[in-house]
């Protein structure tokens, strides 16, 4: 994201690590040392690890004055327990920008990373008209395309688009790597690669996804039973075109 922006707004980037400070220096980001250092500023973005959106923003808190608070994390539930305590006067938005790689690091930061990707914007009682709309710019600033949700519709959307395609990944890892017999690394073409990729993830940004138990159980209830289906119709053709028609249908209902 301050990638993306610094060549269009003012952009400050504050991270505990003096690792991290000085890579985002080398790209041209201008930094410090303090997290207090970020106020004042229309918008301050909270882009770190699941656990750590919380507590961040509740150190913002005292000192955002007017800037926004926008926080970028998977899921919303307990962004939106803070902002039902937080003081009347901070404004926090979440957004999701629904883009990513499994490269982890300043290093790896890409500023096209967002470009006609969908731009989650999630309200919380602590987003005014003003705020919502400095999310949406922020979308758009981006070259992201802003879309309003609840939070309750986020987080179960994302067991469907992040949780369930992470385990499945995960999983298929795993069943592959000890179904082939062989080291897989000079065999795999990019049917295997690509549907794998996500088995990846840092596991201190995958754990928090697989945490959603109640949402996460039933969408793996239901790919158990899609994978059943299919074992059911094998060496029966007319079963598995019925079921391949259906599946390269909504693929294309997913590419829009």
């Amino acid at each position: 994201m301050a990638l993306a922006l610094k060549d269009a707004h003012d952009v400050r980037g504050y991270d505990p690590d003096a690792g991290a400070r000085a890579a985002a220096a080398a790209r041209g980001i201008a930094v410090v040392e303090r997290l207090a250092e970020l106020a004042p500023a229309d918008a301050v973005v909270v882009a770190t690890p699941l656990a750590a959106v919380v507590p961040t923003l509740e150190a913002l808190a005292p000192i955002a004055g007017d800037a926004v608070l926008i926080e970028v994390g998977s899921l919303k539930s307990a962004v939106a327990a803070f902002a039902e305590r937080a003081p009347k006067r901070v404004r926090i938005v979440g957004v999701h920008p629904m883009a990513g790689s499994t490269a982890s690091g300043f290093i790896a930061a890409d500023p096209a990373l967002f470009r006609g990707r969908p731009f989650l914007v999630v309200p919380t009682v602590r987003s005014d008209d003003s705020a919502m709309a400095v999310a949406g710019e922020l979308g758009r600033a981006l070259g992201g395309v802003p879309t309003v949700c609840s939070v309750s519709v986020h987080d179960r959307a994302m067991s469907a688009v992040s949780a369930l395609p992470l385990a499945a990944a995960v999983a298929l890892t795993l069943t592959a790597s000890r179904s082939a017999g062989v080291p897989l690394a000079g065999l795999a073409g990019p049917g295997l690669r690509d549907a794998t990729r996500l088995a990846s993830t840092p596991v201190d940004l995958a754990v928090p996804l697989l945490r959603d138990a109640a949402a996460l159980r039933e969408d793996i209830a239901g790919l158990r039973e899609a994978l059943a289906a299919i074992e059911r119709a094998i060496g029966d053709d007319a079963s598995l075109r019925a079921l391949l028609d259906r599946a390269r249908e909504a693929r294309r209902e997913l590419e829009g």
